[in-house]
């Protein structure tokens, strides 16, 4: 059976398979990896390409993942060419962009055994030990890795489940009366909630959305799919990139959550688009008053006129909420923007985790308490 039969036989079982005949040593290792899925999604991609590897060879030792150890394989080749794309099709919310050995917690020479594995840059000390003790178990024959496969699978066919239960919630259309205020309110509660750096970008993006088919300026000019947010993903010049026909970068958003803008941000912003033809760069922060103090604003935009005098290149430093409000008088249906704002806050969630459950329920909570019901 190859790597691709193997990871659909495994979902198949998985969808039906009795828990209760699964070894205790699996369900408590794979639970906890599990449990912290959010932030470690690399960690469950390299063990299912590990356990793919293993059942398909059984005579591999899965602890060697790289080809310059002794006896060892590639598993960054096998994760990119099998586990990526089926992650993708299957749980995309827990599929990395790319291979899940890009992470430093998996790149790294280092053997997933109990004695060298304490090495591995994997902060939470009992995720580390269940990942390295289901390694250690398959080897020395405790667990069997189809089994291990299975179950791990089912916990994320259930995990999937639930967050559809959630995403349901606020999929619908929204109504009520609303005004820019209010949309306004709304937004800065939600972006009060705790690992939000992800909504204000999701709000700006929703904004252009609506902005693009209507105004002279992004006429024949392509918004691009927003990117995932982590740094082993990211590419491009900013969080939001507009583009044109041909795929010349126009125009970039680059947003900080709760970060003071400076002549340093401005620096780096500099560094990055130098030698690219982009027109103008908007650098966006929820920190309030957006600079630490005026001395700081004037500085920055002293620095801003310098480059746009020196370079071309037009930037624009503000507040989040200050730039929404702005745009806001362009829409005339403020409810809009509303649905498309939650419409993308659920297509963020389905792709990544940097859009949490307590997100979208927080976010149906805030509606319900504005009434703008669902």
């Amino acid at each position: 059976m190859n790597e691709k039969k193997v990871l659909e036989n495994a979902y198949c079982i998985a969808q039906t398979i009795d828990n209760s005949t699964i070894d205790a040593q699996i369900i408590e290792n794979v639970d906890v990896l599990i449990a912290k899925i959010d932030n470690n999604k690399s960690l469950v991609s390299a063990l299912t390409t590990s356990l793919v590897k293993k059942i398909i060879y059984p005579q591999q030792d899965v602890r060697l993942h790289r080809t310059d150890f002794e006896g060892g394989y590639s598993a960054k080749v096998l994760d990119s060419r099998f586990t990526v794309p089926f992650f993708k099709e299957k749980f995309p919310r827990y599929a990395n962009e790319e291979s899940a050995f890009l992470t430093l917690a998996t790149r790294e020479r280092i053997k997933w055994s109990k004695e060298e594995g304490n090495n591995l840059k994997i902060r939470d000390v009992k995720l580390k030990n269940a990942f390295l003790n289901i390694f250690e178990q398959i080897e020395a024959n405790e667990i069997k890795p189809e089994h291990c496969l299975y179950y791990l699978f089912s916990q994320l066919i259930k995990l999937s489940v639930q967050n559809e239960a959630i995403f349901k919630q606020v999929e619908k259309p929204i109504s009520g009366i609303v005004n820019i205020a209010t949309v306004i309110h709304i937004l800065e509660e939600h972006f009060a909630s705790k690992q939000s750096s992800r909504l204000p970008v999701i709000a700006i993006y929703s904004m252009y959305e609506i902005l693009l088919p209507i105004m002279d300026r992004y006429k024949h000019k392509i918004l691009l799919p927003l990117q995932v947010h982590t740094a082993s993903d990211k590419h491009g010049f900013g969080d939001i990139e507009i583009c044109e026909q041909d795929g010349t970068p126009f125009e970039s958003v680059e947003i900080k959550h709760n970060i003071p803008i400076d002549k340093y941000l401005i620096f780096d912003i500099v560094k990055k688009i130098r030698n690219n033809p982009i027109k103008r760069y908007y650098i966006l922060t929820t920190y309030k008053n957006s600079f630490i103090d005026t001395a700081t604003e004037k500085e920055t935009n002293e620095y801003i006129l310098q480059i746009k005098s020196q370079n071309g290149i037009d930037i624009i430093a503000n507040g989040i909420i200050t730039t929404l409000k702005y745009y806001l008088r362009f829409i005339d249906d403020y409810t809009l923007f509303i649905e498309t704002y939650t419409k993308n806050l659920i297509e963020d969630a389905k792709k990544s985790t940097e859009v949490k459950d307590f997100h979208i329920i927080e976010w149906a909570e805030i509606l319900h308490t504005y009434q703008l019901s669902l």
